[in-house]
């Protein structure tokens, strides 16, 4: 795969400032929307037992034990992944300033979890490969925003292919079309990588800088 994904263009480009707002907005509404769901069930459900049990529903404090639990957790685990969120979002969001989603591979292997439907695996990495068949090296991904533990980790519509938006080497912001889904992605072995980035010119590095890719992110 090239070095510099700006050097081949797939039919259709999108509209990448649309995009990154569209990035921005479900970022947002993924933290408010599990911020809500958990915070519900940690702090309504004891209320909400207590007026079940005075109006003679005494299973219903049965049943709020474990969603209290489960409520608390899932809150205390959305404001542990704050953080990382807004690092990735930011890391995306300069990133599609930089590059235009002018590259489409339309096969993806799966490495590490791709049998995964339900938990997480450590890490997710992947293979992208163009229709000319250029390969890129083992990339480690991250949706953002991040889908709920409850669902399949991978985007969903990865295998049907990705448009990709940055300098692989350095890093790179893949968008699902079919699913409309994102994710951050960075060679695995990012050491491995680092002859590729010294003999990137001064201008691929330069872009690479002003997009937050030359450290290594996730």
């Amino acid at each position: 795969m090239p070095q510099d994904t700006q050097g081949a263009h797939a039919a259709g480009t999108l509209d990448t400032a649309a995009l990154r707002r569209k990035l921005t907005n479900g970022v947002w509404w993924a933290g408010v929307r599990n911020s809500g769901i958990y915070g519900l069930m940690a702090f309504g459900t004891p209320g909400l037992g207590a007026e079940a049990k005075r109006a003679g529903m005494s299973w219903v404090p049965i049943i709020g034990g474990p969603m209290i639990f489960v409520g608390i957790l899932g809150f205390i685990a959305t404001l542990y992944t704050i953080p990382l969120a807004v690092i990735a979002t930011r890391t995306c969001r300069k990133t599609l300033a930089q590059y235009s989603f002018d590259t489409f591979c339309p096969q993806i292997t799966k490495v590490d979890g791709a049998q995964a439907t339900k938990g997480r695996p450590k890490s997710m990495t992947l293979t992208l490969r163009t229709a000319e068949g250029q390969e890129s090296p083992l990339m480690r991904m991250n949706p953002v925003p991040r889908r709920g533990p409850w669902r399949n980790p991978w985007p969903e519509g990865i295998e049907n292919g990705v448009y990709v938006a940055g300098d692989l080497p350095f890093g790179a912001v893949g968008y699902v079309p079919s699913s409309g889904a994102f994710f951050l992605m960075q060679p695995e072995d990012w050491d491995a990588a680092a002859q590729d980035r010294k003999l990137a010119t001064p201008d691929r590095v330069t872009r690479a800088q002003d997009a937050d890719l030359t450290r290594r992110i996730i």
